[in-house]
């Protein structure tokens, strides 16, 4: 069952990018979208999915904790409190194993920095998943 579970996970995930993808494509072609960088046109696309209200509370495990210390955090998080940058990191993990959307909702949570961090964040990973595939 924990591999359908992981599949299910890793589905939408795809779905998320795939969107997102999608996304950014329809905005590249807006005009007032011309002049903006791949990762500017990334958080505008992104918007709409970070400020969704997602349905559920979601609790890392154990095990997800442990994974959490290898994400990438914004600049100005470097001389934030551990407390703060360690909930932006757990939000990515938890974004990249059970969807953008449903994260939301968690980021909503914690206030408007770790929001706007979760945010900037994010960006910046999915930047570089989307290059990796070759779809920016």
């Amino acid at each position: 069952m924990e591999t359908n579970q992981q599949n299910f996970e890793h589905s939408i995930l795809e779905a998320d990018i795939e969107r997102l993808s999608k996304e950014i494509a329809e905005k590249r072609n807006l005009l007032e979208h011309k002049n903006l960088s791949e990762r500017e046109l990334i958080k505008k696309s992104l918007e709409p999915m970070i400020r969704q209200i997602p349905v559920n509370n979601l609790q890392p495990t154990t095990d997800d904790q442990q994974q959490i210390s290898n994400q990438v955090l914004p600049n100005y998080l470097k001389d934030s409190p551990l407390e703060i940058k360690l909930q932006v990191e757990k939000l990515i993990y938890l974004a990249f194993h059970h969807g953008i959307i449903k994260v939301a909702k968690e980021a909503q949570k914690n206030g408007g920095f770790v929001l706007d961090a979760f945010h900037d964040a994010l960006t910046d990973k999915l930047h570089e998943e989307l290059k990796k595939r070759k779809l920016i």
